[in-house]
């Protein structure tokens, strides 16, 4: 029982040092909240998104439009993306598009757009040649390559266009949840809010799928640990079958004898489940102190592997050893409590 519940408690720790992790990124560097348009590709016209800045000055929103390209950088070529970004003054490219092309901060980039205008050779795709600024990383599941540039560049290479989307974050992580429930009332019609939670729903079911079966499949342990405590109780029971049946020859009744083995078991449960609990929240606690399990840089989104033992899974852990105690238990009281004093008497 002690085993099934360390290791239990382990492993719940490891899945949410590794959630954590991406909750917490998620909040950091992902969008909050997104404003897009009911129907159509583009949001409606007026003055709606400054009256929303005005609003709420402590929310940062970035009306962003744009397109596909080509990027070019010497003699290398990618499509990417181009985000049009109003609040954007230099050129940024993400880590996607500078792994592609070999690009860094200082990088002269080759933009061309699917846009044509007419030259003295006839029609041309607009080209900019532009200075990269920084290499952002990517958002949290955002494996496209990406350049942003500030408005006026994005006309010049795609044309005027209103924004399509727009992206609404907030300084404090922790307000994620609640960023769109706090826009939602300042919008026109035409504009519906996607929340955080909508905006990562696949990942976030996911996660909490993740959660459930392998803490179901590691959860067997303890099921093969009561089933172990079902064995030793029925050999325990057969072995005291003459001393039980004199207990009751002398008039202990057969509702305190079940007790008495039900007790037995169940202290053996939560025995092994208190002391299980506490090894796996303290080993998982040291591992993720000394950072004892390392990860390979920059394939991971952490360098070690992370554990977060929370008081929720220690719970969780101590009831289910409970449980399982209980139901192992159960068997071998009921049947000790149904035998006949005849009958331990005639065994010996």
């Amino acid at each position: 029982m002690a085993l099934g519940a360390a290791a239990l408690v382990l492993t719940l720790a490891l899945l949410e040092g590794f959630q954590y992790t991406i909750r917490r990124q998620l909040t950091e560097r992902g969008v909050h909240a997104e404003l897009r348009p009911r129907s159509g590709a583009s949001l409606p016209a007026g003055t709606w998104l400054e009256h929303l800045r005005q609003r709420h000055p402590e929310l940062e929103l970035r009306a962003l439009s744009g397109g596909a390209v080509w990027c070019t950088v010497g003699d290398e070529a990618t499509p990417a993306e181009l985000e049009v970004v109003d609040t954007l003054s230099r050129v940024e490219v993400n880590r996607v598009l500078a792994a592609r092309l070999g690009a860094g901060a200082g990088s002269l980039l080759a933009v061309a757009s699917p846009r044509l205008v007419l030259t003295p050779l006839g029609f041309a795709p607009v080209r900019r040649t532009l200075e990269v600024a920084a290499v952002t990383a990517p958002r949290p599941g955002e494996e496209r390559a990406v350049v942003r540039v500030p408005r006026p560049l994005g006309e010049a290479l795609l044309g005027p266009q209103g924004p399509r989307r727009v992206e609404v974050r907030s300084p404090d992580p922790a307000l994620a949840w609640d960023v769109a429930s706090r826009v939602q009332d300042d919008l026109p019609d035409e504009v519906e809010v996607v929340s955080f939670r909508e905006l990562n729903r696949p990942l976030l079911a996911a996660l909490a799928l993740e959660r459930i079966m392998i803490g179901f499949g590691v959860a067997l342990i303890m099921a093969v640990a009561a089933l172990n405590l079902l064995c030793n109780l029925a050999l325990l029971a057969a072995e005291k079958r003459l001393d039980t049946a004199l207990l009751q020859a002398i008039g202990l009744e057969p509702g305190r004898l079940r007790q008495l083995f039900l007790g037995l078991g169940v202290g053996v449960g939560a025995a092994g489940g208190v002391v299980g609990t506490l090894v796996g929240a303290l080993g998982a606690w040291i591992l993720d102190l000394t950072h004892a399990i390392p990860l390979p840089a920059g394939v991971f989104i952490v360098s070690h592997v992370p554990f977060r033992p929370t008081p929720g899974a220690a719970a969780v852990v101590l009831g289910i050893s409970m449980l399982a105690a209980v139901a192992a238990s159960l068997p071998p009281a009921l049947a000790v409590a149904r035998r006949s004093v005849v009958e331990g008497l005639g065994y010996e």
